[in-house]
């Protein structure tokens, strides 16, 4: 079950009033819910977690993917990274696992992987395989119970059927036909609906010893800094001392806040109701020059040229029914428009290589179009693979041609010399 908690607790009234007035007609009943209870750790034991490399682990529940050194690093949420030797796409081996307890983010440059732990940020050397500095208490934590010296780390969902009499079921929740009941207060929510990770430079070429990463980031490296978005805001932390980064500044944007993108002295964020362009040439204090509106759903952002490509998907975490391509003009960087909308069927990450953009489209596959002349992309759709769930991509231009798709099924990788006839390589499936 996935479930936007935060929402639906934002919408507290109206949903208390929907469940109170469906149920006290009749209340002593026997109920099935969901009970949501949240699962705490103290703040020692958040700042001495730590990450312990251990031997390969299967996919399970993967998030984002990111490419360094011929090497794919994958999310496994909530538990640390996957490493998978790429030297040879034909044939990747999972080597190792990097056990990070509460990792759902992460980024690399000059050998350092930077990576959440809960609200810690972690810098570990990837020769010495050593945790090499902390920063304590950089990310927000779901839910605060200061008065027991604790964080909410994540949640418990248990399906349970007993009677529940009239006060009992006040208090519940009712959403996509289904009753929830938070146990122990505090707004918990699905921290999986976007996953975290590094982006890099817009071409999708490694500069500076940085990777790359795909279009569903939350995390963005641009020279010495790294640019984090979370619900509300931006947070910039130098990464100067590269074993020690330290925060130097935070900028609130609004709520809703899920992706960043970089490009040239730009930073472009989407939100789950527009797209903001900030101004980064000071990167320690980025400032607002323009944002374009949008429907209210999900919302990752890739640019190229005098146009940024923002895909809005339906779904219950996104909260909206908008499943679309916007192609909007940012060739006047303080006035963007919407040069076209493009109709999809459940848009998710995208890359895009020269004149090829390639789109994630979730449980319908991986789409291939010729953005030549991108307000006509609708037109030129070249090849749709279907035989996969798609979440996010990565394309190396160059000689590579190479395709790195993630999803709910696994880690898939193709040729793109011919994209409109896109060559299968390999798969690393999740179990």
């Amino acid at each position: 079950m996935k479930a936007n908690y935060f929402a639906i607790l934002m919408l507290l009234a109206v949903t208390s009033f929907v469940s109170q007035g469906c149920l006290k007609d009749s209340c002593e009943r026997k109920l099935t819910y969901t009970r949501v209870e949240p699962v705490y750790k103290t703040f020692d034991e958040l700042h001495t977690g730590t990450a312990v490399v251990e031997g390969p682990k299967a996919l399970v529940n993967t998030g984002v993917l990111y490419y360094y050194n011929e090497k794919i690093y994958i999310n496994e949420r909530s538990e640390g990274i996957h490493v998978i030797d790429n030297s040879d796409p034909q044939n990747p081996v999972n080597t190792e696992f990097i056990a990070i307890p509460g990792n759902e983010s992460f980024a690399i440059k000059n050998d350092i992987l930077y990576a959440s732990s809960y609200i810690d940020l972690l810098a570990i050397d990837l020769n010495s395989q050593q945790v090499v500095g902390r920063t304590e208490s950089v990310f927000p934590p779901l839910w605060e119970d200061l008065a027991n010296n604790r964080v909410a780390v994540s949640y418990k969902e248990t399906k349970v059927t007993e009677e529940v009499d009239c006060d009992t079921y006040s208090n519940f929740y009712y959403e996509n036909g289904e009753y929830i009941d938070f146990v122990g207060g505090g707004p918990v929510f699905d921290s999986d609906i976007s996953g975290w990770t590094e982006l890099s430079a817009s071409d999708n070429k490694s500069n500076s010893g940085t990777g790359i990463g795909g279009s569903m980031s939350r995390f963005t490296i641009v020279g010495d800094y790294l640019y984090v978005v979370d619900q509300t805001s931006l947070d910039v932390f130098s990464l100067e001392n590269p074993i020690q980064p330290s925060a130097a500044n935070s900028v609130e944007i609004g709520w809703g806040i899920e992706t960043i993108f970089p490009y040239e002295d730009k930073l472009f964020i989407g939100s789950n109701a527009g797209m903001f362009i900030f101004d980064n040439t000071n990167p320690t204090a980025p400032t607002l020059l323009s944002q374009f509106e949008h429907a209210r759903a999900c919302d990752p952002v890739f640019v190229s040229g005098d146009y940024a490509y923002v895909t809005l998907r339906s779904g219950t975490e996104c909260e909206g029914f908008s499943n679309q391509l916007d192609l909007i003009d940012i060739s006047n960087i303080t006035s963007p428009f919407l040069v076209n909308s493009f109709a999809m069927q459940n848009p998710h990450g995208l890359s895009i290589s020269g004149n090829y953009l390639f789109l994630c489209e979730g449980e319908f596959g991986l789409k291939s179009f010729d953005i030549t002349d991108p307000t006509t992309l609708g037109q030129h759709l070249l090849d749709n693979e279907t035989n996969l769930h798609a979440f996010d991509a990565i394309s190396l231009g160059g000689q590579e041609n190479l395709l790195m798709v993630i999803g709910e099924d696994g880690l898939y990788q193709y040729n793109y010399d011919n994209p409109a006839d896109l060559k299968f390589l390999s798969k690393i499936p999740t179990n």
